[in-house]
């Protein structure tokens, strides 16, 4: 419409409200054509592509459905880094050994690197292009990080850290997995 109008405001106007709506959309229609994989409600990934799949913590839909704003912040991180877990223990059953050469990739501005490593991902260089989708999904993310905090807040996505790792270097670290899944449901 912008650009068949020459209205550029409608960008700066239309795409906030394209952002929050579009997960409530996308992501079910996505799912529905094999496009994006649950593991668990919090994590997704995409399908396997070039022999390797981008994992993406859930998004404002998943966040709405998932998390409540009358928990406290921290059960709410407790839920969020157990569906974590238990998804990345779902991606694992999920693939046998053979594919264990499939790369991971992820991204996150709140996971910190050391534990990431103890996971089995070792932090990369953030692409560019990475870094400009945050700052277009700035308000969607923004709201479901509110949502997981139990109040508003807004993120630090320039703290945008990316991370790799594959099937079989994550397998490696299912111990590690496991125990921390263990340890977040004993004290859910």
């Amino acid at each position: 419409m912008a650009w068949s109008t020459k209205l550029w405001l409608l960008l700066v106007l239309v795409h906030p409200v394209l952002s929050i709506f579009a997960s409530f959309i996308d992501v079910p229609t996505a799912r529905n054509t094999g496009n994006i994989v649950y593991y668990s409600p919090l994590l997704l990934a995409s399908a396997v592509k070039d022999h390797k799949i981008q994992l993406h913590g859930g998004t404002l839909f998943d966040y709405y459905y998932t998390l409540s704003l009358h928990k406290s912040e921290k059960r709410n991180k407790k839920a969020i880094l157990y569906s974590y877990m238990e998804g990345l223990i779902n991606l694992l059953d999920h693939f046998d050994q053979k594919h264990d050469d499939i790369m991971i990739e992820a991204n996150a501005y709140f996971i910190n690197p050391h534990t990431a490593e103890k996971l089995g991902f070792k932090k990369v260089r953030t692409k560019t292009l990475q870094k400009v989708i945050m700052i277009f999904n700035y308000l969607p993310i923004t709201i479901s990080y509110s949502i997981a905090l139990g109040e508003l807040n807004f993120p630090n996505i320039l703290s945008l850290k990316s991370y790799e790792s594959t099937i079989g270097e994550l397998r490696m670290n299912r111990p590690y997995l496991e125990n921390i899944f263990e340890r977040i449901n004993q004290k859910k």
